[in-house]
């Protein structure tokens, strides 16, 4: 399936169907972001349309994170959530199995001290996405607005290996 015969609509299926439908749909688009040349331009485009909801996953205990096929089931997401099931789509794939994709723990610059919340970036082949925002970020937007706190590799945590 080609980028341009994938239409997403504004309720796609792996938020809004049933379970057989996100899974169904999860697959086209792992499908379609594996022909991708730049996957993080689809990603953007269905992840913009992720409900936000608070779950109890925490970036810094790996044992909170769902693998993705257990957040496709849950279909709850809050930002570290999403962070991860973005990794996990463009990491499953044939293309990018073997791409070096982290999220980084940051906050903004521009808040002060005692009111700074953490924000997720991801990051793959020289591409920032905030996941808050779901908009590309350049490397001197994010050296000029963030404050980098903590970076995780998630392809050292998901095994993708055949």
């Amino acid at each position: 399936m080609s980028q341009s015969k994938f239409k997403i609509s504004h309720k796609p299926n792996i938020f809004y169907g049933n379970y057989i439908e996100r899974l169904e749909d999860w697959q086209s688009i792992r499908d379609v972001v594996n022909e991708a040349e730049d996957p993080f331009d689809i990603l953007i485009n269905i992840f913009q349309h992720c409900p936000r909801t608070k779950t109890n996953t925490d970036i810094y205990k790996k044992d909170t994170w769902l693998t993705p096929w257990q957040l496709i089931e849950k279909n709850e997401y809050d930002l570290v959530d999403i962070s991860l099931l973005v990794s996990y789509t463009v990491l499953l794939t044939d293309n990018f199995k073997d791409e070096n994709v982290k999220i980084h723990t940051v906050y903004k610059k521009e808040f002060k001290s005692n009111n700074q919340k953490f924000n997720y970036i991801i990051e793959m082949k020289n591409t920032l996405i905030n996941t808050h925002t779901m908009a590309k970020l350049s490397k001197s937007e994010f050296d000029k607005n963030y404050i980098l706190q903590y970076t995780t590799h998630i392809q050292e945590l998901i095994n993708t290996k055949n």
